[in-house]
């Protein structure tokens, strides 16, 4: 496909008619007349070359001027281009990583569990744009809000525990989360706090973090990965097996939901997640026009080829054949 990165210079090629127009009547105006009997002793007179070629030089003037305007109306083809508009919310799911995500109640642990689950979330949601915030002593982000779901699956599935202080700083890992949907334009922002612990670190307490959150119009689901029993969790430091036990419920993260006018969801649950899906389907879409990316091949530099040679084959011929006498 075509296109004019400077359509509006375009008009100027209306002029053309009107300089030719000028011409006609400008050589018409100097002609002589000559009145004669017949003309039958010119008849084996053949026309000079520079009779033959007399209107060339304004011809390529024409040219010349025309070609100028193509080129400052900048013609490119259109490459590729992708235009993705789609409607949606925007969300980042706080994803814990804490040494206890290792523990082995479910097969293989609760970090590949949570991983699994938050990935077939990411699937089901192909017009969202998601991020991911990662927290265990403290917090932070994986990735910005992107409808990039791909790349947004590699982060999470290249996670591992250890990368910062150990610890369940859920009020942080909130916090964080918030924060980096603050200045979202989306009429509806979500976010999806996955852990299996209590808030035991950092500055931020969870309460605190979820009033920000509804101050800000951020709904927060909570899915507490939680075992009943004692069970044997691997340390990401000296790689040891060791016995733990956890509770059933945990009663910080159905607050969190409560106050942000969301819900809390216990993984153990086969339904847990599809009851999000079906939460945030119901939610307010908003519109969003994201351009990937256009890539032109400019062909100005064609028609300044040709107004080149257009003028340099005037100043040529107008100092040869159509020489005149000074």
């Amino acid at each position: 496909m075509i296109q004019f990165a400077n359509p509006q210079v375009l008009w100027l090629l209306n002029l053309l008619p009107l300089l030719m127009a000028w011409y006609i009547w400008q050589h018409r105006k100097q002609q002589s007349l000559l009145k004669i009997s017949s003309i039958e002793v010119f008849s084996s007179v053949r026309p000079s070359a520079k009779i033959l070629f007399r209107h060339s030089l304004i011809l390529l003037r024409l040219i010349c001027i025309a070609a100028l305007i193509m080129g400052a109306a900048r013609p490119q083809q259109v490459l590729s281009k992708q235009t993705i508009a789609s409607e949606g919310v925007d969300i980042i799911i706080a994803f814990d990583v804490s040494g206890s995500m290792m523990t082995r109640d479910y097969v293989p642990n609760r970090l590949e569990v949570a991983k699994k689950m938050t990935g077939a979330f990411i699937d089901k949601r192909p017009n969202d744009r998601i991020g991911v915030v990662f927290f265990a002593g403290e917090a932070y982000t994986g990735s910005p809000i992107t409808i990039d779901h791909h790349i947004l699956k590699q982060i999470i599935l290249n996670v591992n525990i250890g990368a910062v202080e150990d610890g369940t700083a859920i009020g942080m890992g909130l916090g964080t989360a918030v924060m980096r949907l603050k200045e979202s334009k989306s009429a509806t922002k979500i976010i999806i706090l996955i852990t299996d612990g209590e808030n035991n670190a950092g500055t931020v307490k969870p309460l605190e973090a979820a009033q920000l959150a509804k101050s800000l119009n951020i709904r927060t689901y909570c899915v507490g990965i939680l075992g009943g029993t004692f069970n044997e969790q691997i340390s990401p430091h000296d790689q040891a097996y060791r016995a733990i036990g956890g509770p059933t419920a945990n009663f910080t993260l159905m607050q969190v939901a409560e106050i942000t006018g969301a819900k809390y969801f216990r993984a153990s649950e086969q339904n847990s997640l599809s009851g999000i899906f079906e939460e945030i389907n119901n939610l307010e879409k908003t519109k969003i026009d994201v351009t990937t990316y256009k890539r032109y091949e400019e062909h100005f530099y064609l028609f300044t080829m040709v107004a080149a040679i257009a003028l340099l084959l005037e100043v040529i011929l107008r100092y040869t054949l159509f020489r005149t006498a000074p």
